[in-house]
C-alpha cells in the first residue's frame, strides 16, 4: 500500500514539473515572439534603408565621377580590380545594417548579443576611418609613385625609388588605420624601420659604388635631366 502511495507521490511530482516547465515555456515564448517579430521587421526595415541609401550614395559618386577622377590621375588602377566607389557604398551599406540589426536586437531577451553589437557598432566608425586612411594611403602611394616615374621611367633607379615610395606611404596608412582602430602597432614600426635601414644603407653602398667606378657622368645626366622635368 505504501509503494502505491509513493508512486502516485512520484507521478504527481513529475506531472506538477512538467505542467510548471510548459506553463513557463509558454509564457517565456510569449513574452518573446512579439519582441522577435518586431526585431525581424526592423531588420527588414533596415536593410531596405541601407539598400535605398547605399544606392543614391553611389549614384552621387557616379554623378561626381569620382572613377573618372582617378583614372585621370592614373591612379585606377591602385586598388587592383576592385572600384573605390563599390568599397565606399559597401561600408556605408552595412553601417546601416548593423545599425539597425543592433536595435533589433535589443528588442530580443538576448542581452549577451545585443551589448556585443552594441560595442561592435560604437567601434565600427573607428573601423571605417582606419580602412579610408589605407585607401587613400594607397591612392597617394601610387600617384606618388607615377610623378616620380615620370622623372625617367626606363631607370632602374627611379622605379626602385617610385615602388619604394608608395611602399613607404602605404605602410604610414596602415599604421595609421592601426593606430585609428585601437591596435598597437609597436612591432610592425620596429620592423619596418629595420628593413629601411637596411635597403637604405645598402642603396648607399650601391651608388657609392657606381659613382666611384665611373658613374659621375651618368649621374650628372640623370641629375640634369631631373632638374629639366621639374624646372628647377
Amino acid at each position: 500500500m505504501k509503494t502505491m502511495v509513493d508512486v502516485q507521490n512520484v507521478t504527481d511530482i513529475l506531472s506538477s514539473t512538467i505542467t510548471t516547465a510548459a506553463e513557463n515555456t509558454a509564457t517565456s515564448a510569449a513574452e518573446i515572439v512579439p519582441g522577435l517579430i518586431a526585431a525581424i521587421f526592423i531588420f527588414i526595415v533596415g536593410w531596405i534603408i541601407a539598400v535605398i541609401v547605399s544606392g543614391i550614395f553611389a549614384r552621387f559618386l557616379r554623378f561626381v565621377r569620382l572613377e573618372d577622377y582617378l583614372k585621370a590621375h592614373r591612379v585606377d588602377n591602385a586598388l587592383g580590380k576592385v572600384k573605390l566607389s563599390d568599397i565606399l557604398t559597401k561600408l556605408l551599406k552595412y553601417y546601416i545594417i548593423l545599425i539597425f540589426l543592433q536595435a533589433a536586437f535589443s528588442l530580443v531577451a538576448l542581452g549577451t548579443i545585443s551589448i556585443f553589437l552594441t560595442g561592435l557598432l560604437l567601434y565600427a566608425p573607428a573601423l571605417i576611418a582606419a580602412i579610408l586612411l589605407v585607401l587613400v594611403a594607397i591612392l597617394l602611394g601610387e600617384y606618388v609613385k607615377q610623378i616620380i616615374m615620370e622623372l625617367r621611367s626606363k631607370s632602374t633607379m627611379v622605379q626602385f625609388i617610385a615602388r619604394a615610395t608608395k611602399f613607404v606611404i602605404i605602410f604610414i596608412g596602415i599604421t595609421m588605420g592601426l593606430s585609428t582602430a585601437k591596435i598597437s602597432t609597436f612591432l610592425l614600426e620596429m620592423i619596418f624601420i629595420t628593413i629601411i635601414g637596411a635597403v637604405v644603407f645598402g642603396l648607399a653602398l650601391a651608388i657609392g659604388i657606381a659613382f666611384g667606378l665611373g658613374g659621375q657622368k651618368d649621374a650628372q645626366q640623370m641629375i640634369g635631366e631631373w632638374r629639366k622635368h621639374l624646372k628647377v
